[in-house]
């Protein structure tokens, strides 16, 4: 989770797949976003802005609001954002704080050629099961007269 306030108003969350040439590794990252608190100490009556940035469609710029809340109000807001395979920054665009923000990170570490190697593998076996059906294919033998 994170804090957004004053003093702090952006976080940014880096989820772009990184890769270890060493152990021969790509390792992705997931962030799903559930919850948005408002904290206790927040000024009353002071709305509080929360928006998402993150690159769009043809690497544009996107910015989106994801939650306003204000004291007063219900302090917790359920949120349903899921980020993968990029970079992401949270601002605080309205109000103090503070607002916590929080969720899951998932990761997978994938072993660099592993898929390419279970696609070979079921080619193959693909291509064993076409070269059985060939021989079965062959046309009838003709007879011959005595």
């Amino acid at each position: 989770g994170i804090t957004l306030d004053a003093a702090h108003k952006e976080h940014k969350w880096d989820g772009t797949a990184t890769e270890n040439t060493v152990d021969c590794t790509v390792t992705t990252h997931k962030l799903s976003v559930r919850q948005v608190v408002l904290g206790a100490d927040a000024k009353v009556g002071e709305a509080n802005v929360i928006e998402l940035e993150v690159l769009g469609y043809d690497d544009k710029k996107q910015k989106i609001p994801i939650c306003v809340t204000k004291a007063g109000n219900s302090y917790v807001t359920n949120v349903d954002i899921f980020i993968e395979y990029q970079a992401a920054t949270f601002h605080l665009t309205k109000g103090s704080g503070p607002v916590h923000i929080s969720g899951m990170h998932q990761t997978k570490t994938n072993i660099i050629g592993e898929d390419d190697m279970d696609e070979l593998a079921e080619e193959e076996g693909e291509d064993e099961e076409e070269e059985e059906e060939e021989v079965e294919e062959l046309p009838p033998k003709k007879k011959t007269k005595k």
